[in-house]
């Protein structure tokens, strides 16, 4: 096992992320078709890292060669997606519409009349009816392209707002550059992980083998985070995307307990998708 830092700044994506990496990834094998048929050169996307990220963090980490094209649904309170794009892409995924074929990215700068009368067209094909096709659940939205500008002036949500930030990697003769998305976890966005829930029941497990699992339960281990004390003032002011100041610092190693007594000295980290820790030593000689 190889532990790496945790950084508790950015909370995991949870299991509506798990849902919008299988929605995603499916959305990306669905719209294959249509990159092959629309453009006149080989383009492949796929999905990259996915982060949670408030509103304000994500928006301030886009350089200023960022378009955004909203995806919204005929309900107003499920909030829009940015779909992103660097210019310079865009403009060359505008010209592989027209048949043109490059290398090379082209100059920055604003789209043309008729490259702005194309953009919805190229959104709908190249990503909405693969987001359409994949989507998880019974009843996919219908999404639709609103109009291109950039990323701060068509969010619509508020800067506080936890966001799935979402890297694609497209490649394609002119290089491999990212595509974004900045996925609300709100409204219909939020229903992805309630589906999935939904659609696997769990299932009846024999008496006898609950039987057994408990005969051999022993205890369980517990790492303790840190501890802070609050008013009830401030607990009852507490809202998503505060943060609380733990009586624990970020170079010493955590408590882990065993049945509520302490007897290991351990550091956090992650495998794979999981949070883990590995041990530091034991806490009985001190």
């Amino acid at each position: 096992m190889t532990p790496a830092p945790f950084d508790f700044r950015k909370p995991p994506p949870g299991e509506l992320g798990r849902q919008v990496v299988r929605w995603l990834t499916g959305a990306c094998r669905s719209s294959a078709r249509n990159w092959s048929r629309l453009l006149p050169y080989p383009a492949e996307l796929e999905l990259g890292p996915i982060e949670v990220v408030s509103a304000t963090a994500g928006l301030e980490a886009l350089s200023d060669d960022v378009i955004a094209i909203p995806l919204a649904t005929a309900n107003p309170e499920d909030g829009a997606p940015l779909l992103l794009f660097h210019r310079p892409v865009l403009l060359a995924l505008l010209a592989g519409l027209v048949g043109e074929t490059s290398t090379a990215l082209p100059a920055d700068r604003e789209p043309t009349e008729l490259e702005q009368s194309l953009l919805g067209y190229l959104v709908q094909e190249l990503f909405i009816e693969g987001l359409e096709k994949a989507w998880p659940a019974a009843d996919p939205p219908r999404i639709i392209a609103g109009t291109s500008g950039s990323p701060r002036k068509v969010w619509t949500g508020g800067g506080g707002d936890l966001l799935l930030f979402v890297q694609f990697n497209l490649t394609a003769p002119f290089g491999a550059h990212p595509v974004y998305l900045l996925v609300p976890r709100s409204g219909v966005w939020a229903k992805l992980g309630a589906a999935a829930s939904r659609s696997k029941p769990p299932s009846a497990v024999p008496t006898e083998h609950i039987q057994a699992l408990v005969r051999e339960m022993t205890v369980e281990l517990t790492v303790l985070l840190g501890s802070a004390e609050l008013s009830m003032q401030d607990l009852a002011g507490l809202h998503a995307g505060d943060v609380v100041i733990l009586r624990q610092k970020v170079d010493q190693p955590l408590d882990g307990l065993l049945a509520g007594t302490r007897m290991f000295r351990v550091w956090p980290g992650v495998v794979g998708d999981r949070a883990a820790i590995v041990i530091d030593a034991s806490a009985a000689g001190e």
